[in-house]
């Protein structure tokens, strides 16, 4: 059970409404203990990438709360991996979810973890929860390029203009050599929602430095801020969390 000493408001609520799943659950085997530890990122098929602003609480606040409630996101059934992001300079927090499937994910939304931890949370405020599929053909080419803990997270993603999935497609297998070869790159994962024409890709860095100097390349200007086929583009980097993280299976 959990700890309830001196919290905060938030705390007390997040602690308490989490709480009702871990008692549901005393009676049998705990799900966290037999669960593995990491599966290959090859069976990643659907990406969520969940952003907030704090509101009443600070990044201490967060971060011991995440501490506590980590292993309840852990025992999700059909999630291989959460990374734990954190943008204190921005007041921006928040999470990349990797599932096996879209069912995961939606089970995840509907239930009581996900009510208590983020919709129903009051020092939670502008949230943004968006799913993706997984491209995984360029995806292949740019996983577990560097057997390291990642840093820095880079999210980006913006919508088509003037060019359809397919051809986005055709250009993302030719190009994904050259981000394979970026230093300091452990993983990219392309990303799809064509229903609602939005692509881009997560970015699993070594450091926030190796990041910056993709950004300041030609790469990054060609394939991303003067590529007139791509509007709307949006570009936010995250620290990692890492206790929260290494609970919920990061590598």
């Amino acid at each position: 059970m959990f700890k309830i000493i001196q919290k905060t408001a938030w705390q007390l609520t997040m602690l308490l409404s989490i709480g009702v799943m871990a008692f549901q659950s005393c009676a049998a085997p705990s799900q966290t203990a037999t669960k593995p530890k990491v599966k290959p990122m090859k069976n990643v098929k659907t990406i969520q990438v969940v952003n907030f602003n704090l509101e009443g609480i600070n990044h201490d606040d967060f971060m011991g709360v995440a501490n506590e409630v980590a292993p309840n996101f852990a025992a999700l059934p059909g999630l291989i991996f959460k990374v734990w992001l954190s943008d204190e300079a921005n007041n921006t927090y928040g999470g990349v979810y990797s599932w096996e499937n879209h069912e995961g994910l939606d089970a995840y939304r509907n239930g009581e973890l996900y009510a208590g931890a983020l919709t129903n949370n009051p020092n939670f405020a502008n949230l943004s929860d968006k799913g993706f599929d997984v491209l995984r053909k360029p995806s292949s080419v740019t996983s577990n390029l560097l057997d390291q803990t990642p840093k820095y997270i880079q999210v980006v993603s913006f919508n088509l203009n003037g060019i359809t999935h397919d051809d986005f497609m055709g250009i993302a297998n030719e190009v994904v050599p050259n981000f394979a070869a970026l230093p300091g790159l452990i993983s990219k994962v392309w990303l799809s929602d064509e229903e609602n024409n939005t692509y881009g890709g997560v970015y699993s860095w070594e450091s926030q430095e190796a990041c910056e100097a993709y950004r300041s390349g030609e790469l990054y200007a060609g394939a991303l801020t003067n590529n007139p086929n791509f509007a709307n583009l949006s570009d936010k980097g995250f620290d990692v969390l890492g206790g929260p993280s290494k609970v919920t299976h990061m590598k």
